[in-house]
């Protein structure tokens, strides 16, 4: 891979731990000769160095979701030191930075393709020009309130695969199929694998079960009236971070994102191994 010509470093939240790293991973830059500054919320890109060709975040897979849309629609390089519990997205942890950043000065790390999902709503209530949504992990759609079922069709190119019945669904990709999609009881996939799961989270049958499908599918989600309750509203969620409502005359489609997200991983890096660390087998 090319050497960075400059490399942003993003910090969500400013604990004196992150602060102490930051300061160490800029000076471990400015020393290996790269141009590094800090990458804030407002700070969108350095007046001289303009946008940065690589950001890394401070923190856990929630930074690396906060930033995952703004790397993949510009093209820019996302890598992370975990600062959190579990990490998967992460490149290293913060005892290891001096080999990220030697990495990157001599242009030694790898570039991992990951998929995304965009969805977009349609219907009476959504906006005729909004944006399609990307989302790295997962969307889900479940009812504002919780511990209330909904009713949802599923079609699959337009034909229907099954209403379902339950707290929930969720559409996950390979990266997220170790976040909110496994805790709902999805499959594990390898990350490069080409497909996308359907989750039903909590259904009211042993019949429903995920679904492995393949990337190239267009999911349409249709929410449908419960026992007369019109009036309930639902919230479809992106990554779990984007939450917004929809009405039962709205639906959403999902599918395959164009773009992807160009993640940093090190050099020599086991995905299996790090399966084992992280899941604790």
């Amino acid at each position: 891979m090319q050497i960075p010509a400059s490399l942003g470093v993003f910090c969500a939240v400013r604990t004196p731990e992150c602060e102490q790293v930051m300061q160490y991973l800029l000076q471990a830059c400015a020393d290996a000769g790269l141009m590094a500054y800090e990458f804030g919320p407002n700070t969108k890109n350095d007046p001289v160095l303009g946008t940065p060709e690589v950001i890394i975040c401070l923190g856990g897979d929630g930074t690396i979701l906060s930033r995952a849309a703004y790397a993949a629609e510009r093209g820019i390089v996302l890598g992370g030191i975990n600062m959190g519990h579990l990490g998967f997205l992460t490149a290293c942890g913060r005892e290891s930075v001096k080999e990220l950043v030697q990495a990157l000065a001599t242009g030694l790390y790898v570039i991992d393709e990951r998929a995304m999902l965009s969805v977009q709503g349609s219907g009476m209530g959504a906006p005729a020009a909004q944006a399609p949504l990307l989302a790295l992990n997962e969307i889900s759609l479940m009812r504002d309130q919780t511990g209330r079922m909904i009713d949802v069709d599923v079609e699959l190119d337009g034909c229907l695969l099954n209403r379902y019945h339950a707290d929930g669904v969720l559409l996950a990709t390979p990266t997220g199929s170790t976040a909110y999609s496994l805790s709902a009881g999805g499959p594990l996939l390898w990350p490069t694998a080409g497909v996308i799961t359907l989750t039903p989270i909590c259904p009211h049958s042993l019949t429903s079960r995920p679904v492995v499908l393949p990337d190239n599918v267009e999911v349409t989600l249709r929410p449908r009236e419960r026992r007369g309750r019109a009036g309930e509203s639902l919230i479809y969620s992106v990554d779990g971070r984007d939450t917004r409502p929809i009405a039962l005359n709205e639906t959403l489609t999902i599918k395959k994102a164009p773009i992807s997200l160009k993640l940093l991983v090190l050099p020599g890096c086991d995905y299996a191994a790090l399966v084992r660390a992280k899941l604790g087998w």
